[in-house]
């Protein structure tokens, strides 16, 4: 119990480490000497736990896109209330998700990658990301009647996850020229009642300038 408890110390700091490293340089600007030294472990336990730093990358991509576990039970609840409740509680689990992070790095190693995204980060994007957008598809979907695989729903899921995560991981900047804007969205039952109403309206809006039948 205890060496199981060890390794899984040693993963997580590696990674730890090299998520900082990799959003301030990416990943060709690393090396596993520098990751091993701001880990503080041996370089062998990169390729021991982790076989390479392509592997490693994968490793810490998916723990950027990994769901807190303040916010996960929100999940189920979501696809279980009625649909307009559903749709606040999604949005609740975003702002959950990114209140509960508490260090920096993986929302700067995303925005790294969306600017140029790697072969690593499509794959990680496909897996870990995609059916959390596919059950935010399926939440709008309930409370917008609108068909799930519709292109109106995923511009409002696109539309509300932008929206809600400008506003948690932007927040200081927001600060300084809309600090009035920022003020009065600090009551979340407010802010999730807006931004409902905005991906509902944006849903709306897209099939009226975009009408499936055309």
């Amino acid at each position: 119990m205890g060496v199981a408890a060890d390794s899984q110390k040693t993963k997580t700091a590696v990674i730890q480490a090299a998520g900082e490293l990799f959003a301030n340089s990416g990943f060709t600007g690393v090396t596993a000497r520098q990751v091993a030294a701001k880990a503080g472990v041996s370089l062998g336990a990169i390729p021991y736990h982790f076989g390479s730093m392509e592997k490693l990358y994968d490793e810490v991509l998916i723990t950027a896109f990994k769901i807190s576990e303040e916010a996960q039970p929100l999940t189920q609840q979501a696809l279980a209330a009625a649909p307009a409740e559903g749709l606040r509680l999604a949005i609740q689990w975003m702002i959950k998700d990114y209140s509960a992070q508490k260090v920096a790095w993986p929302v700067k190693l995303i925005e790294r990658e969306a600017l140029d995204p790697s072969a690593s980060f499509r794959k990680v994007l496909k897996r870990h990301y995609l059916p959390e957008f596919d059950w935010l598809c399926d939440v709008i979907s309930r409370a917008s009647g609108q068909p799930k695989d519709s292109d109106a729903v995923r511009f409002g899921t696109i539309s509300m996850h932008l929206l809600t995560s400008t506003f948690m991981t932007h927040r200081r900047l927001l600060e300084d020229f809309a600090p009035m804007v920022v003020e009065k969205v600090q009551d979340s039952v407010s802010f999730v009642e807006m931004i409902a109403q905005v991906t509902l309206d944006a849903v709306i809006r897209y099939e009226h300038a975009y009408p499936t039948n055309e």
